[in-house]
Formats: structure tokens, C-alpha cells, sequence
């Protein structure tokens, strides 16, 4: 591991405010692409990751709110949504 380059870089990313997300995001990227950027890269593409969930999340929500469901993995059922958008659960 690279611990300067990496604090380096989760001190300059946004994301970096957020230490379980800006973990994560680190550990989805591969070892070899973190050795090959300077910190100031990793950085950005930290960040970038960081923007692309933001928006998948928000995509995610309008689609469910579009089909008026939603899936509890946890439950294993698909809960409505009352047309106010809440979770309608019986």
C-alpha cells in the first residue's frame, strides 16, 4: 500500500469528509491503479466514483418512485410506495 499517496488523496477528494464512503470507494479501486496514479489523480477519480453513485442512487430513487415499488432485499418482498412516495407497508 501507498499510505502517504492515499492520505494525500483522501485529503484533497471531497469524498474524503466522508471516511466509510471515501473506504469503500478506495477499496473498489484496483492496487495497481493506486500505484500507478499520484495522489492528486487518485483524488479526482475518488471523486469522480464518489459523483457516479450520487447520481446512480438518484436514479435509483426516481425509478422506483416511477414504478411505485421498491425491493427489501432483507425481507425478500417488493413494498409499494403510497403516491405520496412514501413506503406503504402493511
Amino acid at each position: 500500500m501507498h499510505p502517504i499517496k492515499i492520505n494525500r488523496a483522501l485529503n484533497a477528494a471531497a469524498i474524503g469528509s466522508c471516511p466509510g464512503s471515501a473506504s469503500d470507494m478506495l477499496a473498489a479501486i484496483p492496487d495497481s491503479v493506486v500505484a500507478a496514479l499520484p495522489g492528486r489523480l487518485l483524488a479526482e477519480l475518488l471523486d469522480a466514483n464518489w459523483q457516479l453513485a450520487q447520481r446512480s442512487k438518484s436514479l435509483a430513487a426516481r425509478e422506483a418512485l416511477d414504478e411505485g415499488a421498491v425491493w427489501d432485499d432483507r425481507r425478500e418482498r417488493m413494498i409499494e410506495l403510497a403516491a405520496d412516495g412514501r413506503a406503504n407497508r402493511e
